[in-house]
Order: C-alpha cells, then structure tokens, then sequence
C-alpha cells in the first residue's frame, strides 16, 4: 500500500466516523448525562470493536483471496457499486437532532457496553470495511500490511471520539455540528465517490 492509498483509506475511514448517527448520539448522552470519564470509556470501547470489525473483515478476504484468486476483481467491483451507494445516502443525509434529556445512571462498565454494542451490532460496519478494505487486501500480503488496515480505521473511530468526549461535549459544540452536519455529509460522499472512481481505474 502506498502512501497516498493509505492517506485515502484514513481520510475515508475519519470521514465515516465524523459523519453524525447513532455512535456519535450514544458517546455524546454518555458525555452529557452522566460525566467526560464515561464519553470516554465509551469512545474506547466503541473503537475497539471498529477494530474488531477490520480485524475480521481482514482475515476473511485474505483467506477467500487464497483460493479464488478472481474474487479480487469481483469485490473490487461489489466495493466500488457499494461505495457510490453509500456516497448517495451521505449526500441525501437526514437531520441529527442531539437529545440532552436526562437518561438512567449506570457504571463505567455500562458506558463501555454501549459504546461496543452500537458498532458490534451494526452490520453496516461489514459491509463497509469488506467496500473498503476489497483493493487493499492480497493474497501474499504481510502482517504490516494487514495490521496497518486494521490499525487505521480503529485509531480514527477511537481518536474522532475522544475528541467528541473531551472538547465537543459541550452544548457550543454540539450546535456547531449540527448546524454543519450538512457539509460533514457532503464531504462524505465526495471521499467514498472519488474512492469508489479510483478503484474503478485501478481494475484497468
């Protein structure tokens, strides 16, 4: 993987991340209604298992690449079909209405079982990261290379929100995201467009 592959596949898997939904309403109740500590715990355990998800995601296509070799174009294509799809529904994203009512207090541990259940319960996340990950994986590919496209999108999800917990808790912050949640979902289907146009090339 080169080093303009790899700034694509960040900017994409930081993008994914920044754009509003319900990972990002789960660490920011967290934050709100109960304290930064638990936005925290939260924003950890989510990343995790985003890792969790690229780890598996990983293996599986290394594995299938192994005996059917011609499954590299078939994935390529599938990812660039499923790339555009996403890059629609981005461009076309609904409003993000942030709910600061007061919820149940629970545990730092409960924290952390919400943050993890949002992304292991989310088949999107699958989906996604067999899209993303079709180009980049080879059969002969070694452990740096692998790990890199594991360790990518688990340190952007993790660092994206932490930086939710610790400086976007705040009642200023959220209205900013917000009212700006149109551009973070523009921006979001112009990298999955322009993604999806160079794997195309690439097959070429």
């Amino acid at each position: 993987m080169s080093f303009i592959e790899w700034i694509t596949l960040a900017l994409v898997c930081l993008m994914g991340a920044i754009s509003p939904g319900p990972s990002l309403l789960v660490v920011v109740n967290q934050t709100l209604n109960r304290s930064r500590l638990h936005g925290v715990v939260t924003a950890f355990s989510h990343g995790a298992m985003v890792g969790l998800w690229a780890l598996v995601t990983v293996m599986g296509i290394s594995q299938l690449l192994i005996h059917i070799p011609l499954l590299q174009t078939l994935l390529t294509l599938f990812a660039v079909g499923y790339l555009l799809y996403l890059a629609r529904g981005a461009w076309r994203g609904g409003t993000l209405k942030i709910d600061q009512a007061e919820v149940s207090h629970r545990s730092l541990l409960g924290a952390a079982r919400d943050g993890a259940a949002i992304a292991l319960f989310n088949p999107k996340l699958a989906l996604f990261f067999l899209a993303l990950f079709a180009p980049f994986v080879e059969e002969n590919a070694s452990f740096n290379e692998d790990l890199i496209l594991v360790l990518t999108p688990w340190i952007t999800d993790t660092s994206w929100y932490l930086i939710v917990a610790l400086a976007l808790s705040g009642t200023r912050g959220l209205r900013f995201l917000e009212r700006h949640q149109r551009q973070v979902n523009r921006a979001l289907a112009i990298s999955l467009s322009l993604l999806a146009f160079l794997m195309f090339i690439g097959l070429f």
